[in-house]
C-alpha cells in the first residue's frame, strides 16, 4: 500500500504455495502481497526466483496448492474467465504469433471481456487508440504484429492489456527488449496510469535501476520465497541485493536528483 493510503487492497495472496506436477520443491512457497488501487509493485530476483510464476497466481491462470489470492475479493481462478478478465491483465514475457496479424486487431483483443455482442462499439474503438497512444504505438496500428522487432512487440502487448482497462495489470519483464529512453517511458506511464485509473500494478522486472525509480514497493524472491519487501531503497540494500542474486553491486546516490542507484560489479577471483 501507498505511503499514506488507506485504501483496501485489490490483490491478496496470503500464505501462496504452488507446486508444479512432478516437481520436487514449490515454485513458489508461503508468499504474501497485498496491492491497493493505484500502487506499483515490483518483483524482483534472479531467474527461476518464482516472479513469472506469482504473476500467473495473481491473474487465476494456477490455482494456488496452499493458501489464498483474492482480486476485489474473489478467487480468479474459480471466476469465469470472462470476469476474471474484466478483473485482471496479464502482459507476458513474449507472444508467438505464427500469422499476420493487424496491431490494432491484436490490441482490440483486449476489449473481448467488455463487449456486448460480437461488434465493437465507439467506447471500444476510443480504448484501443488511447491504449496505443499511452504506449507510443499508434503508428504500428496498421502493421502485422509477427513483423514488429521484440521492443515494439512488447508495446502492443502492453496497449492490449490496457485497453482490457483491469483493475489489477500484472507484467513479466515489461522492459524486456525496450531501449533506456522506452523502458523509461513505458515505466513512466505505467506508473502515471495506475494512479489515474485506481489499477494495482505489478511488474516482474530485472531491472533495478528502474524499480528503484518507478516502484511504490519492491519483492525481492530467492528460490520462491520472499526475502525482503518494501520500499525500494529500503529493500534494495547491499545485503540483500548480495543474498539474492550471488553478485557485488555498487549502491551509490544520484548527485543530480538524490536518487539511490546500483551498479553490477565484476568479482575478482584469486590471483586475477
Amino acid at each position: 500500500m501507498t505511503a499514506g493510503s488507506t485504501a483496501p487492497p485489490v490483490l491478496r495472496m496470503a500464505g501462496v504455495t504452488f507446486l508444479y506436477p512432478e516437481a520436487a520443491v514449490p515454485a513458489v512457497e508461503a508468499f504474501d502481497l497485498e496491492v491497493s488501487a493505484g500502487e506499483v509493485v515490483g518483483l524482483i530476483g534472479p531467474n527461476g526466483a518464482g516472479k513469472s510464476t506469482v504473476l500467473r497466481l495473481a491473474a487465476g491462470l494456477h490455482a494456488p496448492s496452499a493458501g489464498r489470492v483474492t482480486v476485489g475479493g474473489d478467487e480468479p481462478a474459480r471466476l469465469r474467465r470472462r470476469e476474471a478478465a474484466r478483473r485482471v491483465a496479464l502482459v507476458p514475457a513474449a507472444l508467438h504469433v505464427s500469422f499476420p496479424m493487424p496491431v490494432r486487431d491484436l490490441v482490440s483483443l483486449g476489449r473481448t471481456p467488455h463487449l456486448r455482442g460480437v461488434v465493437e462499439s465507439a467506447t471500444d474503438r476510443a480504448a484501443v487508440r488511447e491504449a496505443l497512444d499511452q504506449v507510443h504505438a499508434s503508428d504500428l496500428a496498421g502493421r502485422d504484429f509477427d513483423r514488429l522487432s521484440a521492443g515494439e512487440q512488447k508495446r502492443v502487448l502492453v496497449a492490449r492489456a490496457l485497453a482490457q482497462a483491469p483493475q489489477v495489470l500484472l507484467l513479466d519483464e515489461p522492459t524486456a527488449n525496450l531501449d533506456i529512453a522506452q523502458g523509461v517511458a513505458v515505466l513512466g506511464r505505467l506508473s502515471g496510469l495506475a494512479r489515474e485509473r485506481g489499477m494495482a500494478v505489478v511488474a516482474a522486472i530485472h531491472d533495478l535501476n528502474l524499480a528503484l525509480l518507478y516502484c511504490d514497493r519492491v519483492v525481492l524472491l530467492k528460490a520462491g520465497r520472499p526475502v525482503a519487501i518494501g520500499e525500494p531503497e529500503a529493500a534494495l540494500s547491499y545485503a540483500v541485493v548480495r543474498e539474492v542474486f550471488g553478485c557485488e553491486v555498487y549502491v551509490g546516490r544520484n548527485e543530480l536528483n538524490g536518487r539511490v542507484f546500483l551498479v553490477p560489479m565484476e568479482t575478482r577471483r584469486d590471483g586475477a
